[in-house]
């Protein structure tokens, strides 16, 4: 089960409808994440490992990856070609061509932009019961969460480990950004600092160019993509959800998705906790 925590009650016609809707990097809301981070010592660290133990097996698998996502993504930036094996790789970054440092944090920024620029992320949590979230992302429990279930049977990933497919974010002390560590280029997508642990949140990445498109008048265009309704499986009404919106949801499901339960919560000895059911 995943959740995602809903603000205003009228989002629901799309979610209901199996629409999702994938916010641009820039939108997030973790000013963190605004600009892609690349350090000139890490870059130079992470070169050096390499140039002295060489490519692992899993660094290819990693460095793999990655170049399917520049073909995706970014392939103009794609100068050279995946290496085919690990003694391949290890030769091409003893190079001469990798001495200026400077010029290739450059090179890694722009990069890093780049895909950043081409990508929409749909947030979900791996828990309902979060008192942070839904203070923060459900109008202090007034909103409600949408329950989706199994999918991983829509986004089943590809070969670049990063797009089309759920992936828990990493939350760490210190975010490293982008270097010569072949794995590095996932902190761009799944990568938060500690403070945004309680958020427990999984993410699915996806090209704006596989979204449809949704002009909304008076707001940020909105980027969707359609999965199968049964996806839906529960909507979970806030414990200071107002009469006015239980009614408005329950009209959406009658009319959208009557498979979908709508279920109350309420807080138990300072735990969420699903109530009852609520029928119209």
């Amino acid at each position: 089960m995943l959740y995602k925590f809903i603000r205003q009650v009228d989002a629901l016609e799309f979610l209901l409808d199996g629409s999702l809707k994938f916010t641009p990097i820039p939108e997030l809301n973790d000013p963190s994440e605004l600009v892609p981070n690349v350090d000139f010592e890490a870059v130079a660290t992470s070169r050096e490992r390499l140039r002295r133990a060489g490519y692992s097996h899993a660094d290819m698998t990693h460095l793999r990856r990655q170049g399917a996502l520049l073909r995706r993504l970014a392939p103009h930036q794609q100068a050279i070609s995946t290496p085919e094996s690990a003694d391949m790789a290890t030769e091409q970054i003893r190079s001469r061509v990798y001495d200026d440092t400077r010029s290739l944090e450059r090179m890694l920024r722009q990069t890093a932009e780049l895909m950043a620029s081409k990508v929409g992320v749909f947030c979900l949590s791996a828990r309902m019961d979060s008192l942070p979230m839904w203070a923060h992302y459900a109008d202090n429990a007034k909103g409600v969460v949408v329950e989706f279930r199994n999918l991983s049977e829509v986004f089943r990933g590809d070969d670049t480990g990063v797009l089309r497919q759920p992936t828990f974010v990493r939350y760490e002390r210190e975010q490293l950004g982008v270097t010569f560590d072949p794995q590095s280029h996932e902190s761009l997508f799944f990568t938060k600092f500690e403070d945004w642990r309680y958020e427990r949140e999984v993410r699915v990445v996806l090209p704006l160019g596989e979204c449809r498109v949704v002009d909304v008048a008076g707001q940020q265009r909105m980027y969707t993509f359609d999965v199968p309704k049964d996806l839906v499986t529960r909507v979970i009404l806030g414990w200071r959800t107002p009469n006015s919106s239980v009614n408005s949801v329950l009209d959406y499901v009658s009319s959208r998705n009557p498979a979908v339960e709508v279920v109350r919560t309420r807080i138990r000895n300072g735990n969420v906790v699903i109530a009852d059911r609520v029928i119209s």
